[in-house]
């Protein structure tokens, strides 16, 4: 049951597995480990009818040059469990050879490999040399046949090789018979094997085969993690050793922090990387520091690093690392004066990294919304494009950069900035002619430049409104003629909510919505076992509802086809969204708050033909009694946009009808 606990429950990940019998490599004196690993590849599955693991007759191989064993030192050493090498005198806090502090300690890392196979293959040269060679140790671990519910010896099977002699020492580890684990391609392989290692040194390579493709992945040196840095937040803590107050006296560290120059993208690269005798034993995003402090979302986005505390792991004293090497122990005396270290540490880097930080954002920003372009198109005055630059930097710079892969999001800043433009740009202008009038001697070119620019400010807030608007009316008006699909319809409402209100505005808490979409998509999940999807975060999923903030109030818009009567089946699911939505909001108050007039469902249906009667009576009772059903035909709905937007449409009219009449006179002549 130890093996179980400390094997398979400790490692599931192909990676972690390699690294530990690559550890034990280098406790062993070797200078070269190939690791032979199928790349990219489900080493095994579980048939679905059976339940039984089907393997693929695949096998993962770390052969080293290091010192062997003979057949008495795995019997007494390699095969013992839980034995503390650094403590035993034959073995020593150091390698034989090279002297190099041995990473292996708990006497648990040959255990590993049962965490994703269930043999594992051993042939070890070691010991002195004889006429014939060295001596050969092959024996085989049977996880079934270890696995036994009594405390007896367990022999392990003896191969063929056994007692046999080579020229050469060395080891290698040969795993067979997978549990259903997938080994990644050679880009996260790389990365994961790089992470759990800190030796810069000569003397010892890592070299990587696939043995699935090796024509198109030729072998690679497993080499430093490198992360690209955001210029001017690296900094060197060597110099700042570990203050010990109550001992009057420091812990030593070498190594870096800083900030990365993009956002994480993958795990491997995420946080400090702590190690001790080369080996990691910890990785932080923040030193355990609580949340709410100065420079948060950048620290727990961004911070990386590799620090190296040989004081975690030493051979007398405390043992700081967690089992699975994953971890420290924070609340001993030398984890809280390290968490204390550290958070004064990220403090100024967080400090120092604002400008740089917010300097890529803003460029990002730009980048991703095509923003000069859209300005140009839309206006024709140059100082009004670098007006919108401007304004764009500054909105820019305070996003996210996880949230400016979100087209969504950035098409949604655009448009706040665009409409702002031209009055930003009346601004300067007043602002220039101002100091102009009475700092120095103005000008008719100043004045005719203002009121240029007013028009422009002027016309750019009317346009754009009545452009959008009239659109998404034209739009709807050929839909519902063309019979209407619902999820046509939905889209034509998630982007134009003022179809159901004319005094919503483009300032809304689209943020709040999206936060609701998935806390109530989770929500509905657990207590139903359905999936509901919102237009807000379909993800290319026919969406349930529309969500619109409106004056603090949560529309849920309903939409069914037009032509639809809504009958028996309709109600039937409604009703379980409506009496989630109502359970929802009572158990989330937080959330509720963004909502103060609470929610209403918008229903649009030609038509209700409810004929069961309790069901009626239920459909009446949201409706009229408890007012959060509020319905509405799509004719209905097409004349209140209508008639809410009258004068934007006379205005079309008339610049149509003048079109037509100024292409007849054009053919005529």
């Amino acid at each position: 049951m130890t093996v179980d606990k400390l094997g398979v429950r400790l490692y599931d990940r192909v990676s972690a597995v390699v690294a530990e019998l690559v550890a034990n490599a280098y406790d062993a004196d070797a200078e070269n480990v190939v690791v032979r690993v199928p790349l990219a590849t489900l080493l095994a599955r579980k048939n679905r009818k059976t339940g039984e693991v089907e393997g693929y007759g695949y096998t993962i191989e770390v052969v080293d040059d290091g010192h062997g064993n003979t057949e008495r030192e795995a019997n007494h050493h390699f095969l013992r469990v839980g034995k503390d090498r650094r403590a035993d005198s034959t073995q020593g806090k150091r390698s034989r050879r090279k002297r190099r502090l041995v990473m292996g300690r708990k006497g648990i890392g040959k255990l590993a490999p049962f965490g994703i196979c269930k043999r594992i293959e051993i042939v070890s040269v070691g010991g002195n040399k004889t006429k014939d060679g060295y001596p050969v140790s092959h024996f085989v671990m049977p996880y079934d046949k270890i696995l036994t519910d009594d405390d007896k010896p367990v022999a392990m099977d003896v191969g063929d090789q056994d007692r046999t002699y080579r020229s050469q020492r060395g080891t290698t580890v040969r795993l067979i018979d997978f549990l259903p684990k997938r080994v990644p391609n050679q880009e996260v392989f790389h990365r994961q094997m790089a992470r759990r290692f800190g030796l810069h040194q000569n003397g010892f390579k890592v070299r990587v085969e696939d043995t699935r493709n090796p024509g198109e992945n030729p072998p690679f040196e497993i080499r430093s993690l490198s992360i690209p840095l955001m210029e001017g937040t690296r900094v060197d803590v060597s110099a700042d050793p570990v203050p010990l107050p109550d001992e009057e006296r420091n812990l030593p560290v070498s190594g870096w922090m800083g900030l990365a120059k993009g956002a994480y993208k993958n795990e491997e690269m995420a946080g400090v990387r702590i190690y001790a005798r080369g080996k990691i034993v910890a990785t932080t995003r923040a030193f355990g520091q609580s949340a709410g402090f100065t420079g948060e979302f950048t620290v727990r986005s961004y911070l990386v690093g590799e620090i190296h505390a040989e004081w975690l792991d030493e051979d007398e004293g405390e043992d700081l690392v967690t089992t699975d090497r994953q971890d420290i122990l924070w609340e001993s005396d030398y984890g809280r004066a390290f968490r204390e270290w550290g958070t004064k540490w990220i403090r100024r880097i967080a400090a120092a990294s604002r400008k740089p930080r917010r300097k890529r954002v803003e460029q990002l920003f730009l980048e991703a919304s095509g923003l000069e372009a859209e300005a140009r198109k839309r206006f024709a005055d140059d100082d009004i494009v670098s007006t919108a630059l401007e304004l764009g930097k500054q909105i820019g710079r305070f996003a996210a950069e996880d949230e400016l892969r979100d087209l969504e999001y950035v098409d949604g800043l655009t448009q706040v900035v665009l409409p702002v433009v031209p009055h930003k740009a009346l601004m300067d202008a007043f602002e220039v002619f101002n100091q102009e009038m009475f700092g120095k001697e103005g000008g008719i070119d100043s004045l005719l430049d203002l009121f240029s620019k007013t028009r422009i400010a002027e016309i750019a807030s009317y346009a754009q409104i009545a452009d959008q608007r009239v659109r998404a009316i034209r739009k709807l008006e050929n839909v519902l003629g063309e019979g209407g699909a619902e999820e046509v319809l939905q889209r034509i409402v998630a982007d134009a909510p003022w179809l159901i209100e004319a005094t919503w505005t483009p300032i809304t808490a689209n943020q709040s919505l999206k936060l609701f979409a998935r806390r109530f998509a989770v929500y509905f999940k657990e207590q139903h076992g359905e999936e509901v999807v919102f237009s807000i975060n379909h993800g290319g999923k026919r969406p349930d509802f529309t969500l619109v903030n409106l004056s603090r109030k949560l529309h849920i818009v309903e939409i069914r086809a037009v032509g639809h009567h809504f009958a028996n089946a309709d109600w039937d699911r409604l009703h379980n969204y409506l009496a989630a939505f109502r359970d929802f909001f009572v158990e989330n108050r937080e959330l509720r708050s963004e909502f103060r007039d609470e929610w209403v469902v918008d229903l649009v249906c030609d038509a209700v033909r409810i004929t069961d009667r309790d069901k009626e009576s239920a459909y009446k009772y949201w409706q009229e009694t408890k007012s959060r059903i509020e319905r509405i035909s799509w004719n209905d709905f097409l004349a209140r946009a209508v008639q809410a937007n009258e004068t934007f449409l006379d205005a079309e009219d008339r610049i149509r009808t003048e079109e037509r009449r100024l292409n007849t006179d054009v053919y005529s002549s």
